[in-house]
């Protein structure tokens, strides 16, 4: 196989890559990968998870990548994250704001998912009226 035409991969596993938690019950949560145990597992932390091993099948690896030493200190870990800001450069991905969305949309009561609706509605209608005018010209 010609090597030269495998895709430019920039997300490896490797320490100080942020990953997000896709299995269990923290599912969605941010974490750093902080060692390599062997070919399947490595140790992960963050503010929002309790430090452990886990299965890169339940992992999803980010572009973020945080220069660290292998099997830092939670605490030092915790001061790293403030200081780099992980939470909001994540916030600012696609990924990050689409995550955001879907907590929102959670979220909504019955009311506010009918005036989402209504919204929808409107919008699709004034859409509707602009191509049938595009179309007439």
């Amino acid at each position: 196989a010609d090597l030269g035409a495998m895709p430019n991969r920039t997300s490896f596993i490797e320490t100080g890559r942020l990953v997000v938690i896709n299995y269990g019950k923290d599912n969605g949560k941010l974490g750093l990968i902080l060692d390599i145990c062997d070919s399947m597992t490595c140790l992960i932390d963050g503010p929002d998870i309790k430090r452990g091993i886990i299965n890169f099948r339940r992992l999803a690896v980010t572009d973020i990548k945080i220069p660290i030493k292998r099997s830092l200190k939670s605490s030092t870990l915790l001061k790293l994250w403030e200081s780099a800001d992980i939470s909001g450069k994540f916030a600012k991905t696609s990924w990050g704001q689409k995550i955001a969305r879907q907590k929102i949309r959670a979220n909504l009561s019955d009311f506010d998912r009918f005036k989402v609706k209504v919204l929808k509605r409107q919008k699709a209608l004034i859409l509707k009226k602009k191509v049938s005018e595009l179309k007439k010209k």
